[in-house]
């Protein structure tokens, strides 16, 4: 139902390459749900059809990214990659309305090596940036302190992500499963590392399963290093990622390195009440003070990874008290007050 804010109204088009199965797409579409919960007209536009994984509903067009005559009438267009910046700037009529949302910073990224001088570009445009957290926020303006920069913040899924049974983290059963999730081909995610501490850590804990949950399947390139993986979800939809999370009674683990924009798989842990190791890198140890919300763990040192998993799983009183302090941090986050700093930044900013 729209919510009345008393604000004025603006049309608001994001603009997306790809509409495939991934957090940095799904953040887009719960930013533009939550917009038009409070009355904003606002569409989502890309090449590529309406993703059937998406359960909302969110006005869409098919087409053309650059085409003037679909853009000209909004109030706000927000680019999500520095490509699409750099063509986008190119059009006088757009660059008063034009904002950039920056979901993590692609120069440091193996992927965007390539295109550096591009990226570059793109983040010296005089373009505002609107981010998902403040370490990236801070990351940037340390390398663009000329630029603008609003910090919007993170939402989560909460009908997808909730905690099952209250008393599974003080029940008697065994912690049975490590759960890594992520796509093998993302460099900063780190999951050949992550495997190398896991695999490490069932030398000491035999009886520990491996959940690995990413978009492609690459268990073949991924077992060598791993071992044999016991489960291995492919494309699970985000409802299906939070009840894989609630099976069981697991532990979530993170190799993110430090290139990591934000991290959201491991706040929709939180969410699911899972005790989580995670990387002591900056998106993650800014979820919340004070940093007692996981046990961190170097983001370079495959045997201190193992070393945190066996030791979580071995402290039932230290798993208890991160289930209830990771639910904690994670009813920090939601869409809504995502929306309020999205608003706050277009017409109080």
């Amino acid at each position: 139902m729209e919510k009345s804010t008393g604000i004025r109204k603006l049309k608001i088009t994001y603009l997306l390459e790809s509409t495939c199965l991934c957090g940095g797409v799904k953040v887009v579409f719960r930013q533009a749900e939550a917009l038009l919960q409070r009355g904003h007209a606002v569409q989502v536009v890309s090449p590529e059809a309406y993703p059937d994984w998406f359960d909302g509903e969110v006005p869409f067009q098919r087409g053309d990214l650059f085409q003037n005559d679909l853009l000209r009438g909004c109030d706000r267009l927000i680019g999500t990659t520095p490509l699409m910046i750099n063509r986008l700037y190119g059009f006088p009529s757009l660059r008063d309305k034009l904002c950039h949302l920056v979901q993590g910073y692609e120069g440091e990224s193996e992927e965007g090596r390539p295109y550096l001088e591009r990226i570059e570009a793109a983040y010296a445009c005089p373009v505002p940036k609107i981010t998902v957290g403040t370490s990236l926020t801070a990351k940037l303006r340390s390398r663009y302190p000329d630029g603008r920069f609003w910090t919007v913040g993170q939402g989560l899924e909460n009908d997808c992500f909730f905690p099952g049974d209250a008393d599974r983290a003080t029940h008697d059963d065994p912690i049975d499963r490590v759960f890594v999730v992520g796509p093998l081909s993302i460099s900063y995610k780190q999951i050949l590392l992550g495997l190398h501490a896991v695999r490490k850590a069932k030398t000491v804990l035999p009886g520990l399963k491996l959940v690995r949950i990413s978009t492609v399947d690459t268990r073949a390139q991924e077992e060598p290093i791993a071992g044999p993986i016991d489960y291995y979800h492919v494309h699970l939809l985000p409802h299906e990622v939070g009840r894989e999370f609630r099976n069981g009674n697991g532990v979530f683990f993170s190799s993110s390195g430090p290139e990591e924009g934000f991290g959201l798989p491991a706040l929709e842990a939180l969410a699911s009440g899972l005790p989580s190791v995670l990387t002591r890198i900056p998106s993650y140890t800014s979820f919340s003070e004070p940093l007692d919300y996981a046990a961190f763990v170097p983001a370079d040192d495959p045997g201190a990874m193992a070393e945190g998993i066996c030791a979580l799983v071995a402290d039932r009183a230290e798993r208890e008290r991160l289930v209830r302090r990771g639910l904690d941090v994670a009813s920090q986050f939601s869409y809504e007050r995502v929306a309020d700093r999205i608003e706050a930044f277009f017409l109080r900013g």
